[in-house]
C-alpha cells in the first residue's frame, strides 16, 4: 500500500528523488509525505481507514518543500498514539531503535514571578503533535498561556508587502506584549499571508533579539524551548525544520526568520512557501552550537551539542539554511522518535 501526501501550501511541483521498492510495501503502509503543512491530510487518512495504527508505517519524505519536518510531526503523532513508524529520506531504510540517549527529564528552574506568554491566533493547524496542557505549563513552569486573538493584527489590512508592512507588524506586537503584559509571544503567522499579505519573520526577529523569545506557528513547545535556553545559555535560538538527516549525523536545518544577532551577514528575501512579504536568509558562524527542544507532554526535552559546518542556500528551501555535524545517535533518535517538527539552535 502507497498513499502520497502533499500541501496545497506550497507552489511548486514536487517529486521523491527515488523510488519505492516492492519490499518496502510488503514490509510497511508506505506514506509519501511530499510538502510540508501534510500533516492534517495523514490524519484525513488514518480517520478514513487508509491507515491501520496497529502496522507499521514508512513515511518516506522528500528532499524539498519540508517534506521532512511535515513527517517527523506526523511521526511524534504515530508514536504518541502507539504505533509504530519510521522516517526515510533516501533510499536506505534507518535502523529502528527504541534507544532513547539524546532525551533527558525535564528540568526548568521556575522564574520568582510568574511570567505570561501569548499564544497568538493558537497553533497552525499542522502541528498535530506540538499542542499542550494549559493548567500543566502554569503548574509545572510558573507559566500562563494567554490567548490572544489574530484580529488586531488582521484589522491592519493589507500592509505594504516589503519591509514597512513588516515593520508595521511587528509595532503590532510590541503594543500587544506590552498590553498584555508578556514576557514571550507564539504567532499563528501563516494567517497573515492572507490577510494583511505580509509575514511575521521580520517582527519575530526583532522581538527575539530585544529579549523576547517569539516562535513561529503557534508553537507552544518551541516558545517554551526558548525561554529554557534563555535560562541556559543566556542566549536567543534559530527555530527550524530539519530538512535532511542522515545517518552519519549531518542534518540540514531550515527556516525563514532568526534572530539578526546570530548572524554575521544576512539578506532580506521573501516568504518561502508564499513567496510573498519578508523573510530573511542569514549565515550563521562555524563552529558550538545546542540542539534542544522540549517534549509536548513536558516530561522529556532534547539538549544535545552540535558543530555548525556550513551554511547554503537552494532555493527549494527555507530561506536560512545550515548543516550541522551531530552524533549518530541523535539522527537515528529523530528518524524513529522524533520530539515532533521545530527545534531550536542556539550558540554556546
Amino acid at each position: 500500500m502507497k498513499i502520497i501526501l502533499k500541501s496545497d501550501l506550497h507552489r511548486e511541483l514536487v517529486e521523491l528523488p527515488f523510488a519505492i521498492t516492492a519490499e518496502w510495501e510488503e514490509q510497511y503502509q508506505v506514506v509519501i509525505v511530499l510538502t510540508g503543512g501534510s500533516e492534517n491530510l495523514f490524519l484525513q487518512e488514518v480517520q478514513a481507514g487508509h491507515i491501520d495504527l496497529n502496522r507499521p508505517i514508512l513515511l518516506v519524505a522528500g528532499l524539498q518543500s519540508n517534506a521532512l519536518p511535515a513527517s517527523l510531526e506526523i511521526l511524534a503523532w504515530i508514536n504518541s498514539h502507539n504505533g509504530h513508524g519510521l522516517v526515510t529520506t533516501t533510499a536506505e531504510l534507518p535502523q529502528h531503535s527504541h534507544q532513547t540517549s539524546t532525551i533527558h527529564p525535564l528540568v526548568y528552574t521556575p522564574e520568582a514571578e510568574p511570567l505570561r506568554l501569548g499564544v497568538i491566533g493558537q497553533p497552525s493547524d499542522w502541528l498535530i503533535s506540538s499542542r499542550v496542557d494549559y493548567t500543566m505549563v502554569q503548574s509545572k513552569f510558573h507559566i500562563e498561556l494567554v490567548d490572544i486573538p489574530l484580529d488586531s493584527i488582521i484589522a491592519l489590512g493589507e500592509v505594504d508587502s516589503g519591509l514597512e508592512g513588516a515593520k508595521a507588524i511587528h509595532r503590532e506586537l510590541v503594543r500587544m506584549v506590552e498590553q498584555y503584559h508578556l514576557s514571550g509571544l507564539t504567532l499563528r503567522c501563516f494567517d497573515l499571508l492572507t490577510t494583511v499579505k505580509n509575514t511575521g519573520c521580520w517582527a519575530l526577529s526583532m522581538l527575539n533579539d530585544a529579549g523576547i523569545p517569539a516562535a513561529c506557528e503557534g508553537d507552544i513547545p518551541l516558545l517554551l524551548t526558548m525561554m529554557l535556553a534563555r535560562q541556559r545559555y543566556h542566549a536567543p535560538g534559530f527555530q527550524v525544520n530539519p530538512a535532511r538527516i542522515y545517518p552519519d549525523g549531518r542534518i540540514l536545518f531550515a527556516h525563514c526568520t532568526l534572530p539578526l544577532s546570530m548572524t554575521t551577514k544576512y539578506s532580506l528575501t521573501t516568504h518561502f512557501e508564499s513567496g510573498i512579504g519578508v523573510g530573511i536568509h542569514g549565515e550563521l558562524p562555524l563552529g558550538e552550537y545546542r540542539l534542544m527542544k522540549i517534549s509536548s507532554d513536558l516530561q522529556t526535552m532534547m539538549d544535545e551539542p552540535v558543530r555548525l559546518i556550513l551554511n547554503q542556500f537552494e532555493p527549494t528551501l527555507c530561506r536560512t539554511q545550515v548543516w550541522v555535524q551531530a552524533s549518530r545517535e541523535l539522527a537515528q533518535q529523530m528518524l524513529t522518535h522524533p520530539l515532533a517538527n521545530h527545534h531550536l539552535l542556539v550558540k554556546c
